[in-house]
């Protein structure tokens, strides 16, 4: 199965020269955990989460607090390989690049929809009365 097929598609994104609050007010509103960044040219430069926000001053820039190492992946890359990337790098999500153009997003959260549809989650009910 490649990131492809179980991507986010429909991806958030914000400015690098936006500030920490409007970041947080955007992934509150989106309810979502990371947002894909772009640079003045509107080229994606980074992906800024929930706990690169703690602790930042409301006011900041984005750029100044984002991870400086841009991770991504191409749609056809094997989902294995994007969970390997993740938590190698310890990250919770990939762009999804497509070229230049961002084609969608895929998270951690994408990759246990996967395995717990494929039943390998064990029952919950189970799991607690061990």
């Amino acid at each position: 199965m490649t990131v492809g097929e179980v991507m986010t598609r429909k991806v958030l994104t914000i400015a690098a020269e936006d500030t920490i609050e409007h970041a947080g007010i955007a992934m509150e509103k989106g309810a979502v955990h990371q947002l894909v960044v772009r640079g003045k040219r509107g080229r994606i430069v980074g992906v800024i989460g929930r706990g690169d926000l703690a602790g930042a001053p409301r006011t900041a820039r984005i750029g100044d607090y984002m991870p400086r190492r841009l991770v991504s992946v191409h749609p056809d890359t094997p989902v294995r390989d994007a969970a390997a990337i993740m938590r190698a790098y310890a990250i919770g999500s990939l762009p999804v690049m497509a070229g230049a153009r961002l084609a969608g997003i895929i998270t951690v959260s994408d990759i246990l929809g996967l395995v717990e549809d494929a039943g390998t989650v064990p029952n919950r009910t189970a799991a607690a009365h061990r």
